[in-house]
């Protein structure tokens, strides 16, 4: 009977969690409120008031944001009346619109689709090239509406797409545009053309792999 019990409590908690989410979720699209709906799996859930707390094998997905989320801890909370913050303090596999991303952390605001990673290397398809950009940061802040990146690491982010790698104290990555904008002790090698360049700042416009700099050095290798 107690068994019975439990398997029956934790259904309702699933299902309580399914229809909270999907009934109060909500997002602004030219103008008006949609909802969307979080589909979870996991093999614990626990509710507390204005928290939910999934362990196990965690799958969260979100169809209208073409997003989920891989994980064996996270944290659905409420803000204000919509459960909209996910808080995942463990190790994640995050895919979005075009990329993918490991995480050491990772928080998601589903209803302005915006979020921060930490430790991680993130991959997606640029806009304007069709070419795979690597990114490998300490803190990486994303808006996926605008598709805007932005991040720092201690030791210089890493950024790969096709021949040309660069290094930064801090970058942002505007992907409609296909501009790639570097900040501090920038390093930037283009293999294909034979260049190393170091500057104070950067712009990459990734279309071609054009380049505007200031405070320049350049090392040109001549056959």
């Amino acid at each position: 009977m107690k068994r019975s019990f439990r398997i029956f409590t934790l259904s309702l908690l699933t299902i309580l969690t399914i229809v909270l989410l999907t009934a109060q979720t909500t997002t602004t699209t030219t103008g008006a409120k949609k909802p969307k709906t979080v589909r979870i799996s996991t093999d614990y859930v626990e509710q507390k008031g204005d928290q939910i707390y999934y362990k196990g094998k965690v799958f969260a997905s979100i169809e209208e944001d073409k997003t989920t989320i891989k994980t064996t801890e996270m944290y659905v909370r409420k803000v204000g009346d919509k459960w909209q913050l996910v808080e995942v303090p463990v190790k994640s596999d995050f895919s979005f619109d075009g990329g993918t991303a490991v995480a050491d952390r990772m928080t998601y605001n589903i209803d302005q689709r915006t979020g921060t990673l930490t430790n991680s290397t993130v991959n997606m398809i640029d806009t304007k090239s069709k070419e795979n950009i690597t990114i490998v940061s300490e803190s990486l802040n994303f808006d996926l509406e605008a598709d805007i990146y932005s991040g720092t690491k201690k030791s210089g982010v890493n950024i790969t797409k096709g021949s040309v790698s660069a290094v930064a104290e801090r970058f942002e990555y505007y992907k409609k545009t296909g501009e790639l904008r570097l900040y501090g002790s920038v390093v930037i090698n283009d293999t294909k053309n034979k260049i190393k360049m170091t500057a104070s700042d950067a712009v990459v416009f990734t279309e071609k792999d054009e380049i505007k700099a200031n405070n320049v050095n350049i090392e040109m290798t001549l056959d």
